[in-house]
């Protein structure tokens, strides 16, 4: 099996060239990182909503791989979350082995989906869901 190991600084499509441009990158990118884990800890999602735009746009990634990447950015996030909510008590462990079931099932058909979707679609669906959900919240 051969491994890649990718830079997200000189990866994408509007890779950044000289060593200035590559630590400004790496700076906004630390800098929003830490907003994208702020939200996620906050609202218990969202992460993963705000994470595509930054790799697209700051990275440069092409936006299937934003996608991808942006699930195993959150997976930590939702992981060191879920452990200070359990500590203070925060969720109804109840509620987990039927919703666990679930979201593995969707993860996987969602996965696979990613793969054969066009990237025009992809866009409307992801920032359609996004417009929805805020007009949602707001109302």
């Amino acid at each position: 099996m051969q491994t890649y190991s990718v830079n997200l600084l000189t990866a994408g499509k509007y890779a950044v060239k000289s060593k200035k441009e590559r630590t400004r990158a790496g700076v906004l990118l630390a800098l929003a990182g830490a907003v994208v884990g702020a939200v996620n800890g906050l609202f218990g999602a969202g992460g993963g909503m705000l994470a595509v735009p930054v790799l697209t746009w700051v990275a440069g990634l092409p936006q299937k791989k934003a996608h991808a990447t942006a699930i195993a950015l959150i997976l930590p996030l939702c992981a060191i979350a879920s452990v200070v909510y359990a500590f203070k008590g925060g969720f109804d462990a109840s509620a987990l082995p039927a919703t666990v079931a679930g979201v593995v099932a969707g993860s996987v058909l969602g996965a696979l989906f990613l793969k054969k979707i066009s990237v025009a679609a992809l866009d409307f669906l992801f920032y359609g869901l996004m417009l929805f959900a805020g007009l949602k919240m707001m109302l």
